[in-house]
Parts: structure tokens; sequence; C-alpha cells
């Protein structure tokens, strides 16, 4: 279990027997907005390194075509998600796959 989308606090009287025991749903959103941020977070750095270089070229050469930096943006994030796919969805899959096993958990 990922440690940073699930947190449990348990609390407990002065026998310490188990009283109730919450999750916090504000850490589960944390944690799916951080796996989101990361998604998204690749492709975006990709895509604004691709798009400087493409406009340095453009500078450099005089070149006045708009639709060449957005062509080769799209192809870079294309590859990128392509090659890194598997990899940037994980951890949002394993997010949502704990969310559903836990469901019953959560909204007692």
């Amino acid at each position: 279990m990922d440690g940073h989308v699930w947190q449990k606090v348990y609390w407990s009287d002065t026998r310490g027997s188990e009283l109730m025991e919450t999750t916090s749903f504000g850490s589960v959103m944390v944690g799916f907005m951080a796996d989101v941020a990361l998604l998204a977070g690749a492709p975006l750095a990709v895509a604004t390194v691709i798009g400087l270089i493409v406009s340095f070229f453009q500078a450099i050469t005089q070149i006045q075509d708009q639709t060449l930096s957005q062509t080769v943006k799209i192809a870079a994030i294309a590859i990128t998600l392509f090659v890194f796919g598997a990899v940037l969805t994980s951890p949002l899959i394993t997010s949502t796959q704990m969310v559903f096993d836990n469901f019953p958990d959560m909204v007692r």
C-alpha cells in the first residue's frame, strides 16, 4: 500500500481497545492530485522543452510557420505517453483500486 494515499487514524480508550477507525478523505484526495500531477507533468515538461527548442530553431532560421511547433509538440507528447504511459498511470490505477477495495470502510 502506498503510504501517501491511504492513511488510517486509530483512536483508543485507556484500556487499549479500538473504538473508532477513520480514514482521512483529504489524504486520499491529496494522493489522487499528486498522482494526476505526475501523470500530466511529464508530458507537459516534454512539450515545454520541445517548444523552446523549436522556437529557438525558428528564431535562428527565421521560419515563420506557426504549425511547425504545434506539430512537433503533439508528436513529442504522443511519444512520451506511448513510452511512459504504463509507468505514469500505475500510481493512479493503484490508488483507484485501493479506494474501491476500501470503500465500505470509508463510508461508515
